[in-house]
C-alpha cells in the first residue's frame, strides 16, 4: 500500500526550523548563529532547512513577521470602521503583548539587525506598507461614513498610528512593562481620528 505524504509536514518542519532559529538567535545574536548551527539545533539538512528559506535573513524575517501576525489579527476588526479606535486599542494590546519577557530583547534585536541587512528591510517594508494601506483604508471608509474626523490624511494618520505602536512597543522592551501603553496609544488614537462622540 503507497505511503501518501503527510499535508501538515512543510507547516511543521517550518515551525520546527523557526523555534531552532529563535532558540539559536536568542543564545548566540543574529550575525554569530551561522545556517549550520540552525540545522544542527533543528534536527535538519541544509538542504531541507533551503526547501523553506532561501537564506538567514530570511528565517528571521519570518521570525518577525510571525510575531506580528496576532497583532495584525486585529486589523480584521478595523472593517466595521464605527469602533475604530476601539479596535485600534484591541490591535496595540496583542502587539504589545509580543514585547513581554525575553521577547521584548528579541523583537527589538529584529528591528536593529533590519537596519543592517537589506533583505530583512525589504521584507519588513512589505508587511509594514500591506498593515499602513489597510489602516489608511479602514479610517477613510470611517471618515466617509461621518465615524471619525481625522486630523491628517487616511494615510499620514494611519503612518502616525503605526509608528507610535513601534514606538510605544520599542519603549516597552527598554522600561520592561509599562502597563499605561495600551492607555496612552488609545488616547493617542483619539486624538488623531477624533472619532463622532
Amino acid at each position: 500500500m503507497p505511503r501518501h505524504a503527510d499535508p501538515t509536514l512543510p507547516a511543521r518542519r517550518r515551525a520546527q526550523i523557526l523555534e531552532a532559529a529563535r532558540a539559536c538567535f536568542q543564545a548566540r545574536g543574529f550575525r554569530e548563529t551561522t545556517v549550520e548551527e540552525i540545522c544542527a539545533e533543528a534536527r535538519v539538512s541544509p538542504g531541507a532547512l533551503y526547501r523553506y528559506f532561501d537564506a538567514k535573513a530570511d528565517i528571521i524575517a519570518a521570525i518577525a513577521l510571525d510575531a506580528r501576525a496576532e497583532a495584525e489579527a486585529a486589523f480584521q476588526e478595523l472593517e466595521a470602521g464605527d469602533a475604530l479606535v476601539d479596535a485600534l486599542a484591541e490591535m496595540a494590546r496583542a502587539y504589545f503583548a509580543a514585547f513581554e519577557g525575553a521577547e521584548a530583547a528579541f523583537l527589538t534585536d529584529i528591528w536593529a539587525e533590519a537596519v543592517r541587512d537589506p533583505g530583512l528591510a525589504r521584507a519588513m517594508a512589505r508587511r509594514d506598507e500591506a498593515a499602513r494601506a489597510q489602516l489608511a483604508a479602514a479610517i477613510a471608509r470611517a471618515a466617509r461614513a461621518g465615524a471619525v474626523y481625522p486630523a491628517l490624511s487616511p494615510e499620514d494618520a494611519a503612518e502616525t498610528l503605526l509608528a507610535a505602536l513601534e514606538g510605544f512597543a520599542r519603549r516597552r522592551g527598554l522600561h520592561a512593562a509599562h502597563g499605561e501603553a495600551a492607555r496612552l496609544y488609545r488616547s493617542l488614537a483619539l486624538h488623531v481620528l477624533k472619532p463622532k462622540r
